[in-house]
């Protein structure tokens, strides 16, 4: 029994004085994997957690072309293709990649968006392309409605009273000023003055 602890603790002790000896062998460029001794040389020194995986450059998935053939056409992968150790952060569902341009170009496109958008108005205003309204528009005799919407004096009418289109009044005529509409109210109750109770 004695000899058996003896036996495995020199083993140990050996064990402990290899692994140290390969514990040693590491460097900036290398590293040891402890269970099987193997000595790694580092692809990327400033990573050594990728070890010697061949990490190639990194290809956006988007920026790939879309009409080729793939294994998997969705990704725009092929089989055993080697991916960069940050695939996650290029493939297909990584956030969209906007390619920014400079303050110069940025300011002449815009210029060139809002220059032909207020051109198109200022063509529409200059030449009256614009349609004309489909319906007459609204107009109301008595001082637009003032009194029989609830005004109480002349100062309040501007409150209750429907505004009308002025200038569309003029330009077509088709009701007359109020001063002829209060002389044809008392043409009429003159003319029918047996059929309205005073």
């Amino acid at each position: 029994m004695l000899r058996q602890l003896t036996r495995s603790s020199n083993m140990l002790s050996f064990r402990g004085s290899s692994m140290g000896l390969v514990r040693s062998l590491t460097t900036k460029t290398s590293i040891v994997e402890h269970t099987t001794g193997r000595i790694i040389t580092l692809t990327d020194p400033n990573r050594p957690e990728i070890g010697d995986y061949p990490n190639p450059p990194p290809v956006l998935a988007q920026s790939k072309d879309p009409y080729a053939k793939y294994d998997d056409q969705q990704n725009r992968r092929n089989f055993n293709d080697p991916v960069n150790i940050d695939d996650d952060y290029y493939d297909m569902w990584s956030p969209d990649y906007f390619q920014p341009v400079s303050d110069k170009t940025a300011l002449k496109h815009n210029g060139v968006f809002f220059g032909l958008f207020i051109s198109f108005g200022a063509v529409i205003a200059y030449f009256q392309l614009n349609p004309e309204k489909p319906a007459m528009p609204r107009s109301f005799p008595g001082n637009g409605l003032a009194k029989s919407l609830g005004s109480g004096s002349d100062e309040d009418d501007g409150f209750y009273q429907v505004k009308p289109d002025l200038e569309a009044e003029k330009e077509l005529g088709f009701l007359p000023a109020d001063g002829d509409l209060s002389a044809s109210i008392e043409s009429y109750k003159k003319t029918h003055a047996d059929f309205i109770k005073q």
